[in-house]
This record gives C-alpha cells, structure tokens and sequence, in this order.
C-alpha cells in the first residue's frame, strides 16, 4: 500500500498537480505585455482580462510560438486559483521564456487591476 501511495505521489508531482510557481502581483499592464488565460474555453467566455489570449494550459507549449517568440517578451498566465497558471508558467520556461511570469487567479488579477 505505501508503494502505491508513493508512485500515486510521483505522478501527481509529475502532473503538475504539487506547483508552487510564485505567484507574482501585477498592478499595471506594461504596454509590451501578454496576457494569457490558461482556463478552459468556457471558462474564458464566461470573464476575462480585458486583451487576454485563452490558450489552454495543456496546449500552451503548442501554442505560444503563434503569440510570441520572443523569450524575453513579458508574459503573464492566470487561471481561476494560480495552479493551472503554475503548470503553464513551467512549461514556459522549458521552452526558455524568461519573463513569463504566474499571476494566480482570474478574480484576484481583475482586482489588482481595477477591473
């Protein structure tokens, strides 16, 4: 039972599902900024930053060269409680962004925003 538990441990870790990607605060959107919702579709339709890009977090390592391809371009990942974003932010940086940047969930990022 304690293998079982331990390799269920590995892959959750593995998944994803154990981030603790930073959470970084944002007040005001630098102009070169991008903003990417990694929620769901619907999700998306139902409220988004206002300029968001939705790219689904399991498909942004896929997607991101049709936004950017510029390593160094600003890019901030949200989703509903910063987990998804987590994920995101960690593929991001496999792929050699370097200002890419978890700003947590949506309800807190509009806050912070003013939106």
């Amino acid at each position: 039972m304690r293998i079982l538990l331990g390799i269920m441990l590995v892959i959750w870790s593995s998944l994803g599902c154990g981030t603790d990607a930073p959470i970084h605060k944002v007040e005001k959107l630098s102009e070169n900024a991008i903003v990417i919702d990694v929620r769901t579709a619907q999700e998306f339709q139902a409220g988004h930053i206002k300029n968001a890009i939705n790219i689904p977090y399991e498909v942004i390592g896929f997607k991101i060269k049709r936004v950017t391809e510029e390593k160094d371009r600003e890019v901030l990942v949200y989703c509903r409680s910063g987990r998804r974003s987590g994920i995101a932010l960690e593929t991001l940086n496999k792929l050699g962004y370097t200002n890419a940047k978890n700003v947590g969930g949506y309800e807190g990022f509009k806050k912070q925003l003013g939106q």
